[in-house]
């Protein structure tokens, strides 16, 4: 879920400024991965063994990847530095998208406003 961002109480100048800076922090690393991070306990088959009384085996840790409606991609992440990579990784992807979306946002309001999307150099 995005972040709303209070646009229409900052001055034109405010957001042209914080447009600037954003454009200016937007960093796209090699690693970022539109994914999730998941932390699973399971039960194995045998009727005898302790997951049956609560104790459950794990923590497993999973990437999963949305990639279509029904399609989905889902892998265990074996090493600590898997999961590592993998934790980064989402944050770097988490990070972009924060970014845009308010880039986004600022944009939006400067359309409502009747204002250029695209600086004019002076």
């Amino acid at each position: 879920m995005a972040r709303i961002h209070p646009t229409r109480r900052r001055s034109t100048l405010a957001l042209r400024q914080r447009k600037a800076a954003l454009l200016g922090q937007v960093a796209v690393h090699s690693d970022l991965m539109r994914a999730s991070f998941v932390e699973r306990y399971g039960q194995c088959g045998k009727p005898n063994c302790r997951c049956h009384q609560g104790e459950k085996h794990g923590p497993f840790f999973y990437l999963t990847q949305c990639l279509a409606v029904g399609k989905m991609k889902k892998f265990l992440l074996k090493t600590p530095e898997q999961q590592q990579r993998a934790r980064q990784g989402i944050a770097h992807f988490n990070e972009l998208y924060d970014a845009l979306e308010e880039l986004s946002q600022i944009n939006s309001e400067l359309l409502r406003r009747g204002e250029s999307l695209v600086e004019q150099n002076r």
